[in-house]
């Protein structure tokens, strides 16, 4: 940390041309404001009248404003000299809700049902979290990114409310397109960039790249029909994304209940003698897995509830984010210019403009 004297984000050149403005527009004043006294002299005793300060008064007059006017605009530059680590408050991190809404999670081996208690405890969580982003991405055999990153938090509420089994796309279970889908939600800028290119307006803007520490939250009983879990689970550990998965229901697990689009149940699944019901239970080997490859942890969802596990890890994220992220600053001596230029203006304006009468 040196003790070098920093000028803010444009630098000298902008108050070299604000100096230059003044003193060229000063000196015209001057001349222009001479010449009309030379010009009142030449018709007669007008002059005497006006009893005005000679040239070189002004002259020095100019000077003293066109010097306090450099300091105030060195000023507003705000320099710094120095510098200090000021850890910065108002930040959190980057967390994707994903919830498994397929119709296994009707389930009611939690009450009410695996969906609604999901529900709630996500709720929970984004009251216990102090600032940062959070997004929302339900699935089901598809998985899409119902609210982008936000700092809102009832938006994600208001969502959750609205979510239901028979609204998804598509029925089955699809963990590994969710936990894609969730690394889109936390780097939004690389789908951005295999859009058409942007315009050079557009490059100019430099996107908030997020928090630097990110999280995903997955709330599932763990049935995959797909099998592509870990390979997705993997490519966030690259990212260094800890995924913390919680596991919803129980290991005895119940039938899946049949369920319309219009959120009637008709009865419940059948397995593929077409007379015995399927049964949902909950998967927690592999929930442990993607939580292990990721070096999140794993937490079980069940008629006990979540418990302060999960908040408290994220929690821990947050702190290091907190910790990690400094603002290497100078501290602020504009008072050091600024201050002489009002005394120097209060010294132009003691000096005035007209000469001193003296008395007989």
């Amino acid at each position: 940390m040196g003790d070098e004297l920093s000028w803010g984000v444009d630098g000298l050149p902008l108050i070299a041309i604000g100096v230059l403005v003044l003193v060229f527009g000063y000196v015209w004043w001057i001349q222009w404001r001479h010449a009309k006294r030379q010009a009142l002299a030449a018709r007669g005793p007008l002059a005497r009248l006006l009893d005005t300060a000679p040239l070189t008064r002004d002259v020095l007059r100019g000077s003293l404003v066109v010097v306090a006017a450099a300091l105030l605009v060195i000023g507003l530059k705000k320099p710094r000299m120095g510098s200090s680590a000021d850890s910065v408050k108002a930040l959190g991190i980057d967390v994707v809700f994903v919830l498994d809404a397929s119709k296994s999670m009707k389930v009611n081996d939690v009450v009410p049902d695996r969906l609604d208690a999901a529900k709630l405890e996500i709720e929970t969580t984004l009251d216990k979290l102090h600032g940062g982003r959070a997004a929302l991405v339900p699935f089901a055999g598809l998985a899409y990114i119902q609210t982008p990153l936000t700092s809102d938090p009832e938006v994600l509420k208001s969502y959750l409310e609205d979510l239901r089994v028979e609204d998804m796309p598509r029925g089955g279970t699809a963990i590994g397109r969710s936990i894609n889908e969730a690394l889109h939600a936390l780097f939004p800028e690389e789908r951005e960039d295999n859009d058409a290119p942007a315009s050079d307006a557009e490059k100019e803007v430099t996107p908030f790249k997020g928090s630097t520490h990110k999280a995903i939250v997955l709330f599932t009983d763990g049935e995959d029909n797909e099998g592509d879990a870990m390979e997705a689970a993997e490519e966030a550990a690259k990212r260094h994304i800890n995924i913390f998965t919680v596991g919803v229901g129980t290991t005895q697990g119940r039938p899946v209940l049949d369920i319309d689009e219009n959120g009637q149940v008709k009865g419940t699944v059948k397995g593929p003698d077409g007379k015995t019901p399927l049964f949902s239970a909950l998967n927690v080997k592999l929930l442990r897995e993607i939580a292990d490859k990721t070096g999140g942890a794993y937490f079980g969802l069940g008629p006990n509830g979540l418990g302060d596990g999960l908040v408290e890890r994220l929690q821990k994220l947050e702190k290091a984010e907190y910790d990690e992220t400094f603002l290497n600053v100078g501290d602020e001596r504009y008072h050091w210019v600024v201050v002489p230029a009002f005394l120097i203006l209060a010294i132009e304006l003691w000096l005035g403009s007209r000469r001193k009468r003296r008395t007989a």
